[in-house]
């Protein structure tokens, strides 16, 4: 059963192409909004946990040996792929985070250094919270679990886009990110499980995870 990969990542595509420009003309505007409404910093707070790639490794991970020892095989895979999936997005993530070392939003309100300025600048290749923000980790591994929901039940791929998006906003009401850090975080977050499974399928086809035929092409 044929993964539609090459549409998604044409999706993916789309969404990056509005990162920079969600850095050049919203970025600063929304975040100088989101410091003056803080009010629900708490609850986006809250919301930005299952975000957490941390807790998503460890329920996979304890979901791969329990269904591999229960010898339930393809939802096993399943785990694996999203174990798979996750590792490759938050690899990236963390390489984009130190190569570019963009600001965060916080930083620039405390400092009071908008006045047009996008959050870029040098020294790059810093491993350092406060200067690694593009992409958001936090989106990334939001809409790869999003990704990852929508190959095993496509039917509900609505619903998973919209739960994924309340938890990549969350970040941005915390004034943790930028939306073009979201956005960037999201086109990652979204393309990665659909490529992990198309090169899982090429190469190794009989041990792949089973799919419905809704999300054939």
């Amino acid at each position: 059963m044929a993964v539609a990969w090459r549409r998604q990542l044409w999706i993916g595509v789309g969404v990056v192409v509005l990162s920079p420009l969600s850095v050049l003309l919203a970025d600063e505007s929304i975040a100088r909004f989101m410091h003056a409404h803080r009010g629900w910093g708490t609850v986006a707070a809250w919301i930005a946990e299952f975000g957490d790639s941390l807790y998503w490794f460890i329920a996979f991970g304890v979901g791969f040996l329990g269904f591999h020892l229960r010898r339930a095989h393809d939802a096993a895979r399943w785990c694996f792929l999203a174990l798979a999936s996750l590792a490759l997005s938050g690899i990236v993530s963390g390489i984009l985070k130190a190569t570019l070392a963009r600001w965060r939003p916080r930083v620039f309100v405390a400092d009071g250094a908008f006045d047009g300025a996008t959050g870029f600048g040098f020294p790059a290749f810093v491993v350092e919270h406060v200067r690694n923000s593009f992409p958001s980790g936090h989106a990334t591994t939001a809409f790869t679990l999003a990704a990852l929901a929508a190959l095993r039940w496509p039917r509900a791929t609505g619903l998973w886009v919209i739960m994924a998006v309340v938890v990549a906003g969350a970040r941005v009401l915390q004034n943790s990110h930028w939306l073009g850090d979201v956005l960037a975080g999201t086109a990652l977050g979204w393309v990665t499980p659909w490529l992990v499974l198309a090169v899982w399928r090429a190469r190794w086809p009989g041990s792949a995870p089973r799919q419905s035929p809704v999300t054939t092409s």
